[in-house]
């Protein structure tokens, strides 16, 4: 039996052949692992091990290095127009909204604080008075974060430049916003392709309403009352943004951020100051527009006059830290005391009435 089987013949060995599509595609798929692996790895070390520095701006090297002023995240939001301007397409635009976002990590507690754009100020590197919107065109982000930082005393961390797209879409995204308008707002302007048309009343804003209802200017308190519409929106949309049903949107949001949204935040930062919202809530946003007056300057040009003494009292309201003035508090003396009191009164009440 076994000699039957030696004579059995043989199958000749065949050899395995290489399949070259196989190996390609593995080395390319490795290649790919390994790339993305990589960029992953500089994504993370930049971003939250090793993000980039960004240098506080103040008035003074004193406020940059205070512990206590820059114990909050203190970032310029900045609003740039879109189509409702009168410069031309080639020329800086100006910022069309300016607010001052204040963090508190610790009391979980966010501030806002918003300057009119017609606001009075010295801007660095410029004679005599000027609009605050008018900072941005002068010198982009870091002229414009100079300039908030000399009026307000305090260092300003991040800015956050943001577009008119994003904003309509961010709203889209989130389903809209409620809010109660408290007049009939139409204004149409053929130049500018700019229809505002909302009615008075509970009314749901999808993106493009609620970029009408923000920009919204011709009315009896121009400038003023835009502020303190953008004001009672930004309140209705943080109690509709840091809610359970909206956290699934968030990769949508942060895909339009991207996008359209200019920032020097890096992620740590940002998670760090969403985090101020605990449980997505918004009970603990305060919110305030810079106390001031109305001022016709000899040049004719038409300003929100503001005092050191108002932003004093904007800032201790919404209990933002900032630098006092040692100098200007020392030079006032009594004889002079009783008419700056009295002037504060009547801004105060100017304020108030802008405010109704």
């Amino acid at each position: 039996m076994a000699l039957e089987e030696d004579n059995l013949p043989q199958r000749p060995h065949r050899k395995r052949r290489l399949r070259w599509g196989r190996l390609v595609f593995f080395i390319v798929l490795l290649a790919a692992v390994v790339t993305a692996g990589f960029w992953g790895a500089v994504w993370c070390y930049d971003n939250l091990i090793a993000p980039p520095k960004v240098d506080v701006v103040g008035a003074d090297s004193k406020i940059t290095a205070d512990e206590t002023l820059n114990s909050r995240i203190n970032v310029l939001l900045l609003g740039i127009d879109d189509g409702d301007s009168e410069a031309a397409e080639s020329e800086p635009k100006r910022t069309d909204a300016m607010m001052l976002a204040s963090f508190d990590p610790e009391g979980n507690e966010v501030a806002l604080v918003s300057m009119p754009r017609d606001t009075m100020v010295q801007i660095p590197g410029h004679k005599g008075y000027d609009k605050i919107n008018a900072a941005y065109a002068y010198g982009g982000v870091m002229l414009a974060k100079q300039t908030v930082a000399n009026l307000l005393r305090v260092p300003i961390h991040y800015y956050v430049l943001v577009d008119w797209r994003a904003f309509k879409e961010s709203i889209d995204i989130i389903g809209g916003v409620d809010l109660y308008v408290d007049k009939d707002m139409y204004y149409e302007d053929p130049y500018a392709d700019l229809v505002i048309d909302i009615k008075h009343g509970y009314q749901h804003l999808n993106g493009e309403l609620a970029g009408q209802y923000v920009r919204f200017r011709k009315d009896e308190l121009g400038d003023i009352g835009r502020v303190q519409r953008q004001q009672k929106f930004m309140m209705a949309l943080a109690a509709q943004i840091f809610n359970i049903d909206t956290v699934t949107k968030i990769p949508a949001l942060f895909s339009t951020v991207d996008r359209h949204v200019e920032t020097d935040m890096d992620t740590i930062t940002m998670i760090k100051a969403a985090n101020t919202f605990k449980l997505f809530g918004d009970q603990n946003l305060k919110s305030c527009m810079l106390y001031g007056d109305f001022y016709d300057a000899p040049d004719g040009i038409s300003y929100w006059r503001t005092s050191q003494q108002q932003v004093e009292r904007t800032l201790d309201e919404l209990g933002i830290p900032y630098m006092k003035d040692e100098g200007e508090t020392e030079s006032r003396t009594a004889d002079n005391a009783g008419p700056a009191e009295e002037n504060i009164k009547n801004n105060d009440n100017t304020a108030k009435e802008a405010e109704q």
